[in-house]
């Protein structure tokens, strides 16, 4: 009998022991992709981003993941907007190819009422053209 129990007190232990080693898979950023490639580069791009249905002063943030598929590093420059209430909040450092990083675009919904249609112009380095983002929301 005594056997029997240090042989589970041993396996328990042996069980407990391999789970400790597990380690957490590093989680990659999440949000609309936003794709730049050489053609993009090259002749300028756009997506469109959807905050959907808000509320009268409510600010929603997405979060955007921009891709560089490109062959070259590129890097956010910065970007004009057509509205003081859309913000986007990036890291300006280079982007490598294959690499992709998150970013946030914020929209205040103060003094909007229905279907709101901005545009951010994102000038990337190397782009002849701006990348847009036709930002929509519905505000109630």
């Amino acid at each position: 009998m005594r056997l029997v129990r240090w042989c589970l007190l041993v396996g328990l232990l042996a069980l407990v022991a391999c789970g400790s080693r597990h380690q957490a898979q590093p989680t990659l950023p999440s949000g609309q992709k936003i794709t730049i490639n050489d053609q993009t580069l090259a002749e300028g791009g756009s997506d469109t981003v959807r905050f959907g249905h808000m509320h009268a002063g409510e600010v929603a943030v997405l979060p955007l993941l921009f891709a560089n598929e490109s062959t070259q590093p590129i890097v956010i420059l910065g970007y004009d907007r057509t509205c003081g209430c859309t913000t986007l909040e990036y890291e300006n450092q280079p982007l490598k190819s294959g690499e992709q990083r998150a970013a946030n675009l914020r929209f205040d919904s103060a003094g909007s009422y229905g279907w709101q249609f901005k545009v951010v112009k994102i000038r990337l380095s190397g782009s002849r053209e701006p990348h847009r983002l036709y930002v929509e929301a519905d505000v109630e």
